[in-house]
């Protein structure tokens, strides 16, 4: 026994010394160049490695780099395609023995990502392959190899990133700056802790952006959130569930479902991000949400309110040169209850006009006017960013309001035609009853801004046209009333 313990100790022994040996003779500096030009070769990209290149064997195989940078290819020569000012990563040796990978947490400092699309239409992150072709995926991913089961990551730390987009076709652009990730311990098919923050910015446009949930990454390439939270500015959405899959020319969001403003969400998205103009498609749908503060979220403004149901489908282009919206063709329906418009009293409306019209003073306005219904419905065409509906419905105890009407989703501006019939006291909606008023139709014209729109009615016409109405029929009840005289005196 003793020679077998004076055996497995010079065995030790040889292996300790030659991993001191190779802690003190090699240096990985001295490989610098070879390892940018094994990238190089892999990628097609220059890659360039600034500072020195430290490193540990035992029991932890780590690495620590400095500033790094990959180019974007000979078609983008003035930025790169990715650069960090620096990065460390870790390997556990002993886990290797078992078949299993454990990476510590890979730290990236100040990384900045550059997405382009030059004017030719090509995209720097497309990387080809020996054939010049660009590889494409599919719905269904090729099984990646064995080995990736058994990986595990200690995590993501990045810190101060940033993300620029532009597209030199069109000029679009959009910018994501003070990216901070924190991505928790990582395996493979396990659920793990993420929180991502980042500051977007779109022209003058500008949304404070937090994701916290978990995140799940799979062996085919699908990431899978689950009860995650996402707020943008105002807007909130919580109990995030869904997948994000590669497919041939983008991505594929689905299942998708989540909650916000009390209501229920579930949608199916797709974005190819390597078409030219990033087409997004969507088919979603909206169950008891509360419109006002979706609306107010939304559009800086709260102009319909009530409990709401919407279904839509369609599509727009991220990068056409234009406004998203611009592009926007979709067919929406829309089913709101117990609500009310707000910036408009339509009752009040056609009192002043009245008021008006019989040499009165006309009431004043109210300070917050809204017109209240129990039923607001329609539906929406939308072509190029310009929404009609020729099936406006609008209910209550004391109007009946129908029509059609314009929208322009990029300037924010409307152009309606109402046809308002009073079926009830307006008392309720602040003022005396319109009894002369009721049965007649009213036509109501609503135009402008969003949030200023102009509102104009004709009371005078309606009432000549009413009592001219009224006048026919009374000579045509004359007239039967005379001609059944007649015909009893001949009988």
């Amino acid at each position: 026994m003793r020679w077998l313990f004076i055996a497995i100790g010079g065995i030790a022994g040889l292996i300790l010394a030659a991993v001191a040996a190779v802690a003190l003779l090699f240096d990985p500096n001295d490989y610098r160049d070879q390892l940018a030009a094994a990238v190089e070769r892999e990628t097609g990209r220059t890659f360039t490695l600034s500072g020195d290149i430290g490193w540990s064997l035992f029991p932890r195989l780590g690495i620590e780099l400095g500033a790094v940078r990959l180019g974007s290819g000979t078609a983008f020569p003035d930025r790169p395609l990715m650069s960090a000012e620096g990065v460390s990563a870790g390997l556990a040796v002993m886990p290797l023995f078992t078949g299993r990978i454990e990476l510590e947490t890979l730290e990236l400092r100040q990384p900045t990502i550059n997405l382009i699309r030059n004017a030719d239409g090509l995209a720097n992150w497309q990387f080809l392959g020996n054939s010049g072709q660009t590889p494409s995926a599919s719905d269904g991913m090729a099984p990646s190899p064995e080995w990736l089961a058994g990986l595990s990551l200690g995590g993501i730390d990045l810190s101060d990133g940033r993300i620029r987009y532009e597209d030199q076709t069109t000029g679009d652009g959009l910018t994501a700056d003070s990216i901070n990730l924190d991505l928790g311990a990582v395996t493979i098919g396990q659920a793990t802790p993420l929180t991502l923050e980042a500051l977007i910015m779109r022209g003058e446009a500008r949304w404070d952006s937090r994701l916290a949930g978990d995140v799940i990454i799979r062996r085919d390439g699908t990431l899978s959130l689950r009860d995650t939270t996402l707020t943008t500015n105002e807007l909130e959405i919580s109990e995030i569930s869904t997948d994000v899959r590669p497919t041939a020319s983008g991505w594929r969001i689905h299942p998708l479902s989540a909650v916000f403003y009390g209501g229920d969400y579930s949608g199916d998205i797709r974005l190819e991000s390597d078409a030219p103009e990033i087409p997004l498609s969507f088919d979603e749908s909206l169950n008891g949400v509360a419109m006002g503060p979706l609306l107010a979220a939304l559009t800086g403004f709260e102009r319909v309110t009530g409990e709401a149901g919407i279904t839509t489908s369609g599509g727009l282009a991220l990068s056409s040169g234009n406004p998203p919206l611009a592009s926007l063709n979709a067919e929406a329906e829309f089913s709101i209850r117990d609500g009310a418009l707000r910036g408009i009293n339509i009752a009040r409306v056609i009192r002043q006009a009245l008021a008006r019209l019989e040499g009165r003073t006309p009431p004043a306005d109210a300070e917050t006017p809204e017109t209240d219904f129990t039923s607001f419905s329609g539906s929406v065409s939308v072509r190029d960013g310009l929404a009609s509906s020729d099936d406006i419905s609008l209910d209550s105890p004391l109007l009946r309001v129908r029509g059609s009407g314009r929208s322009d989703l990029v300037e924010q501006t409307l152009a309606l035609i109402l046809d308002v019939n009073v079926v009830g006291s307006i008392e309720g909606q602040g003022g005396e009853t319109l009894e002369s008023l009721k049965g007649v139709t009213i036509p109501l014209q609503i135009e402008g801004s969003w949030s200023q729109p102009r509102i104009s009615v004709d009371v005078a016409r309606v009432i000549e046209e009413s009592q001219g109405t009224r006048i026919r029929e009374r000579i045509e009840e004359e007239v039967d009333e005379l001609r059944d005289r007649l015909e009893g005196l001949m009988n």
